[in-house]
């Protein structure tokens, strides 16, 4: 049986929220149907916090020593950056710096994979509407919330954070829970979202493809 540990380097704390179980239930459906042998999971996706000493030093030096710091823990630190419209680019300034890292000072621990939504994180939470309903408590449609006609239009959208806030508000929530917006709701958003909806975006698809081939390199898959 392999053991797999995961750990996620998230840009903010909105991210973890969406990002932690997202990625959990990829790596588990992945290995389900394509690994070698059963695989165990931690019961979560890591959040890596930096240590004081290096708040002030390059990121991917931070994100090495958050990793260091949890040894042991992970074989996999998923590495994100929103694409802010050029994945490419976020990718290669803010997330393979570090896996390069991490290959060089933490070369028998694990290895990093990147995850660069090609706007923000937001644009993933509004691929599935079946999920949104079911989390917002509506039955509104996919039109009346606002959201695109088909899913790989969510990574064109230009503030999908404020797409996702605006559908939140169109169910009618409390004073309360208006104050605080969408992302309370990420989380569950996370466990609930299609992975076969997600699977339609090119930067999910980017995502599972380094993914796959890491897991390959770790004799993981078949």
């Amino acid at each position: 049986m392999h053991y797999l540990g995961l750990a996620l380097y998230a840009e903010g704390p909105t991210d973890y929220y969406f990002l932690r179980p997202v990625l959990l239930r990829l790596c588990e459906d992945i290995c389900l149907h394509e690994a070698n042998q059963a695989v165990e999971f931690g019961e979560e996706v890591i959040s890596l916090n930096e240590p004081a000493r290096v708040k002030d030093a390059p990121r991917e030096e931070r994100i090495v020593e958050a990793a260091r710091e949890a040894r042991g823990a992970w074989r996999i630190v998923f590495i994100h950056t929103d694409g802010a419209g050029s994945a490419e680019r976020a990718r290669a300034t803010c997330a393979q710096p570090a896996i390069d890292r991490l290959a060089q000072e933490l070369p028998n621990d694990g290895v990093g994979v990147a995850v660069v939504p090609i706007r923000e994180t937001e644009s993933w939470a509004l691929a599935d509407g079946d999920a949104i309903r079911k989390v917002f408590g509506t039955l509104l449609s996919d039109s009346a919330l606002g959201l695109p006609r088909n899913a790989p239009s969510v990574e064109t959208m230009l503030d999908p954070k404020k797409a996702l806030d605006d559908a939140f508000l169109k169910t009618n929530p409390t004073s309360r829970k208006r104050r605080h917006g969408a992302s309370p709701m990420l989380n569950a958003l996370g466990e609930s979202v299609s992975l076969e909806r997600l699977r339609l975006l090119p930067g999910f698809q980017a995502l599972e493809h380094e993914l796959r081939q890491e897991l390959e390199g770790l004799g993981i898959l078949r």
